[in-house]
């Protein structure tokens, strides 16, 4: 495996954090989508996506069959009731003579940046400024118009705005609630032709959902839209830092100018995001005219303290001009934030330029999509089998009786034993294509260092979080966009201090046409 690229110029320091909440060991349950199909059509899903991670829960369901946590759900009754400790939740499914389609959460250009619109989810949007539509929605039916409120008779075309909040419940849910809203600042349109547009206005802010939908009296479907406030960052205004072990590359208006191996780590100013504890995501397009290693970068508080970045290395930055994107987030413990990038030139002389840079006050796209919780590897550490040392020199990690979440059914935790040096341990995992968000609680045995968590598969993929920790149990996150299916490895490292870590997961966009929230256009 290539070793991890290390940012230039960087400093890690310890910070006073604040104190992560605790959760009851009760089980608790994440309302499933609404599903729409047609006739003929069926559509299964997991579960346990939706319910506590428990390991000795049972599934049952009505009116669809569940096969140990799978559920299949084909239509055949108008609502579908599922179980587990002693929960439930209901989905409503509705057989529609249409199903509407939008674009990609990520497409094959790794754009999860709304301000082309045409993405099911995440849109990064400043006040006055306008969501597109890149590609229009398809299987709308024929209704003539602009998009109608809710209510009025069909055939219509509908649009909703709702607010989204967001809670962790036990281990490793997130729990979603939404309800319309009529002071979002925000106004969609939907055109019969499947075009939208979404239009802020002067004083946007917050997490919205937008519902675009049809009915054409016994039929219906909707697609969703994410909405979320951001700050536009000004990449012409960045400093760059003194230079390091690289030659110093040139830095002007948000355009890097490299020759072979040179390099520049550059800064924006600090930008307030909220409280500590909240989750915040930086997001920007970059084109490179040859090879390069691109990083975005956010500190926390100030310059050199605690850091998140993502940061494909070469053979994922496109050559010939052809812009791309990048998304990246992380929790913050100060309530600001401090946007930067860095850029280190391969093998020839490249020109990189940086734009449409911003701070979006929400957190991974993934915690917002209608299965916020869809899993691709999960592990409550409660055995450490299947972890192994990066390096042969490595301190191996060791299983630990300290336990985050108060489980009755699983105790228990990795201990990184990195007071010495450096302790890491990796395990190989899956992606699916699209936006992989992997989270972790972690938090000091003894010592003063720093604790990182990185998906990476040594070419192409690469999002690390660096973290200083405290003796409390602290969520670190590294969000990863693979642009296909791909192998790759999950890495949690300690140095300098002894480290618990605990409730490891790696979540992703479950991107399914049959998952609506129907209930959000009135219907």
């Amino acid at each position: 495996m290539r070793k991890m690229p290390v940012l230039t110029m960087v400093c890690l320091v310890a910070f006073g954090l604040a104190v992560a909440p605790s959760y009851a060991a009760t089980t608790a349950a994440n309302d499933t989508p609404d599903i729409v199909l047609k006739a003929g059509q069926s559509v299964s899903f997991d579960l346990a996506d939706f319910f506590s991670s428990a390991s000795d829960l049972t599934y049952t369901a009505e009116g669809a069959t569940v096969s140990g946590s799978v559920v299949t759900v084909d239509g055949s009754a108008a609502t579908a009731k599922f179980t587990a400790g002693g929960v439930s939740v209901e989905s409503k499914v509705v057989v529609s003579s249409f199903v509407i389609g939008n674009g990609p959460a990520v497409d094959d250009n790794n754009r999860i940046v709304g301000k082309d619109g045409g993405n099911i989810f995440y849109n990064p949007l400043v006040s006055n400024g306008v969501i597109k539509s890149k590609v229009n929605l398809t299987g709308l039916p024929a209704v003539a118009g602009a998009g109608t409120p809710s209510g009025q008779s069909a055939p219509a075309l509908l649009t909703s705005v709702a607010s989204v909040d967001l809670a962790v419940s036990d281990s490793f849910l997130t729990q979603v609630s939404r309800k319309v809203s009529t002071t979002s600042g925000l106004t969609p349109k939907l055109n019969a032709d499947g075009s939208y547009s979404v239009t802020a206005g002067a004083n946007f802010t917050g997490t919205w959902l937008v519902t675009l939908g049809a009915t054409d009296g016994a039929s219906a479907d909707a697609v969703h839209l994410l909405a979320a406030e951001a700050v536009a960052v000004d990449v012409k205004a960045f400093t760059a830092m003194q230079a390091g072990s690289l030659t110093q590359a040139a830095l002007a208006n948000g355009v890097v100018t490299a020759k072979a191996n040179e390099g520049v780590l550059a800064f924006g100013s600090p930008i307030t995001v909220g409280s500590a504890g909240d989750e915040v995501t930086l997001v920007a397009d970059y084109s490179a005219t040859a090879d390069a290693n691109i990083a975005l970068v956010l500190f926390d508080g100030a310059l050199g303290g605690i850091l998140a970045y993502c940061n494909p290395k070469a053979p994922n930055i496109a050559t010939g001009g052809v812009t791309k994107s990048l998304s990246m987030s992380m929790v913050t413990f100060t309530g600001t934030v401090i946007p930067a990038f860095q850029v280190v030139a391969g093998a020839a002389a490249t020109t990189v330029t940086i734009s449409n840079m911003a701070v979006v006050k929400a957190g991974p796209v993934t915690d917002y999509s209608l299965n916020p919780n869809a899993t691709a590897f999960v592990s409550d550490l409660s055995s450490v089998a299947g972890w192994n040392p990066v390096g042969s020199t490595d301190v191996a990690p060791v299983a630990d009786t300290a336990n985050n979440f108060t489980w009755t059914a699983t105790t228990g935790c990795m201990k990184l034993p990195g007071a010495a040096g450096v302790s890491n341990a990796l395990t190989p995992v899956n992606l699916p294509g699209g936006t992989a968000s992997a989270e972790c609680y972690a938090k000091v045995g003894s010592g003063t260092g720093t604790f990182a968590i990185a998906l990476i598969d040594g070419s192409a993929l690469s999002s690390v979080s660096f973290q200083s920790l405290t003796s409390s149990w602290e969520k670190v996150i590294a969000v990863a966009t693979p642009a296909k299916a791909q192998g790759a490895y999950l890495v949690v490292q300690a140095a300098g201090f002894d480290a618990l870590v605990d409730d490891i997961d790696i979540v992703v966009v479950e991107d399914q046409d049959a998952f609506a929230d129907l209930s959000l256009l009135g219907l």
